[in-house]
């Protein structure tokens, strides 16, 4: 037992380390299930770490037509930047790590990883991988990678992700089978950027150029993409090479591509598609009752950001934006807008489903909606009377009737929202225009993050690139620095609380809910993970038909 380990099992004794916050570190630092397992029987915890049971014994053979949601560009992994593009490259590709639907980690590509100290990572990688061409997968595909990934003059989608933690060039070979990675700054967390919540970090070959993988072959996973139309979906067909004997079930995969949910869920009615990884509340709750489907839930650390422009008067007041939060009832919100299907938000990055925010959500009071604190506060800053603002936002999923539902809340405080709800593509716009990034008071659709870190650097810390209430704080920019550089648990949990009363107080953007993962499958198909469902995962997927 190393160091670390020897201090995780100190922890988890203490009772000062939960048996699931202490499978999160361990699947984090690499540390093997039997060991991790040994670990917990030792500290009187065991009980094993557990798969998610499939819905009846797996059988070899047949087909899963998966539905998903048009990509918005030819499918390529260093570009997509949706959900169509996301599955399809996920079906064939491979990450050096995988997310379960508890968040820990699963060994892909890696077969195992260490953290001499938070700022170097060492990955040691599987041997015996083969790429569908037939030759085999060694640390030059890692290595070139991960530098294409982060090469500025590529323009991969994957290079917000990495901003300030890993750049170009800063990763070594050591051996044909061991890489390691020399960050900018120490990250715990690290291996999560290189799972599928970075889904961009897909390992391609060795001299890959963009345009590619569209031409089928390329990848180290459980099916061969053996057809690809840019308009309709592709066709896969089961690896006989795979790494892991074990998969895949099913011998091929069709994937369909459709224009909006709505028609997903007409054809997974109609029994023409028998998966749909990631269904959203507003289209999967017609298919509650229907006998032929399964939904299944998880939670989720996606939510929806309202923020303000901390810059610019009247949200350069922190009582304004105070008053803006004491608005909202949360409870309502995820009953209206999700049927249920969601947790509260309190203004704070650590989601229920984060092992480190256990702390942070306890010593952190639930905000509640208050008239009579808004109206007091709004009057201490000058605004006896309220204000008129313009709310922009996106045509997207349930957000529209959020903004309308915000509309209604802000109006007994005396806060008049005039609403701009805008296309998508309009809304995020491209290059240095970017109107969500410049609007007094707007909502963003913030997907599942691995770790807290993932969403907090790029969109609360005083340099992130998507700090879209121009926020800037010291103190939670120090707090940030000790989660992400320090080994110790304890050090870690004291700076999530700070953080979490730091941005609770400060409001530079409002969290009223969590949203809850759905997905849908015929009853014919065993086998999908629970989640988390913006990662596709087709290798356990079996057919009883």
């Amino acid at each position: 037992m190393d160091d670390y380990e020897y201090h995780l099992f100190e922890e988890v004794r203490a009772r000062r380390l939960s048996r699931r916050g202490f499978l999160r570190r361990a699947s984090v630092l690499g540390l093997g299930l039997p060991a991790a397992s040994a670990i917990l029987a030792a500290c009187g915890q065991g009980g094993g770490i557990n798969s998610v049971p499939a819905s009846g014994p797996p059988r070899r053979g047949g087909t899963a037509n998966v539905a998903i949601t048009r990509p918005a560009s030819l499918v390529d992994p260093v570009t997509l930047y949706n959900q169509g593009g996301q599955t399809t490259a996920q079906i064939a590709g491979e990450y050096l790590c995988f997310p379960r639907a508890d968040y820990t980690l699963d060994p892909r590509l890696a077969v195992s990883w260490s953290a001499a100290k938070p700022d170097t990572w060492t990955f040691v990688l599987r041997q015996g991988v083969k790429w569908h061409d037939g030759k085999p997968f060694t640390a030059d595909d890692v290595v070139y990678t991960m530098n294409l990934l982060t090469d500025p003059k590529v323009n991969s989608s994957a290079l917000s992700a990495f901003k300030g933690i890993f750049s170009h060039g800063n990763i070594e070979k050591v051996d044909d089978h061991t890489v390691t990675f020399h960050l900018d700054q120490p990250f715990v967390d690290f291996p999560y950027l290189v799972s599928a919540f970075n889904f961009n970090a897909i390992i391609l070959p060795d001299k890959y150029q963009i345009g590619d993988f569209a031409k089928g072959r390329v990848g180290t996973g459980a099916f061969i993409m053996t057809g690809y139309q840019p308009e309709t979906g592709a066709t896969f067909a089961r690896n006989p090479d795979y790494w892991d004997k074990r998969y895949p079930y099913l011998d091929s995969l069709r994937l369909t591509y459709y224009a909006d949910d709505s028609t997903i869920a007409l054809n997974m009615q109609g029994g023409r598609e028998n998966v749909w990884p990631i269904a959203p509340h507003q289209s999967a709750q017609a298919l509650q009752e229907t006998p032929n489907l399964k939904i299944i839930k998880s939670p989720s650390s996606e939510y929806r950001g309202f923020h303000m422009r901390t810059d610019q008067a009247p949200f350069d007041n922190p009582l304004v934006r105070q008053a803006v939060a004491a608005c909202f009832d949360r409870p309502a919100l995820v009953q209206a807008l999700l049927g249920g299907d969601g947790e509260l938000g309190n203004d704070h990055s650590f989601a229920p489903v984060f092992p480190v925010s256990k702390q942070a959500i306890s010593q952190v009071p639930q905000r509640k909606q208050d008239y009579a604190l808004a109206k007091s506060l709004l009057a201490r800053a000058g605004h006896p009377n309220g204000f008129p603002v313009t709310l922009t936002t996106e045509q997207y999923l349930e957000i529209p009737q959020y903004a309308v539902l915000a509309q209604q809340a802000l109006k007994p405080a005396g806060i008049t929202l005039q609403l701009n709800v805008q296309q998508q593509s309009a809304y995020y716009g491209t290059g240095n225009s970017q109107p969500w990034l410049e609007v007094p008071m707007g909502i963003v659709d913030w997907g599942a993050r691995g770790v807290p870190s993932q969403a907090i650097l790029p969109a609360y810390t005083s340099g992130g690139i998507w700090n879209a209430a121009h926020w800037k704080n010291a103190g939670f920019d120090r707090a940030f620095a000790n989660l992400n550089g320090s080994l110790d648990e304890q050090t870690r949990l004291k700076a999530a609380a700070e953080m979490a009363a730091i941005q609770h107080d400060q409001v530079p953007g409002i969290i009223s809910y969590w949203i809850k993962n759905l997905r849908v499958t015929g009853v014919s198909i065993g086998g999908l993970a629970e989640g988390p469902a913006n990662h596709f995962d087709p290798r356990t997927l079996w057919s009883a038909v």
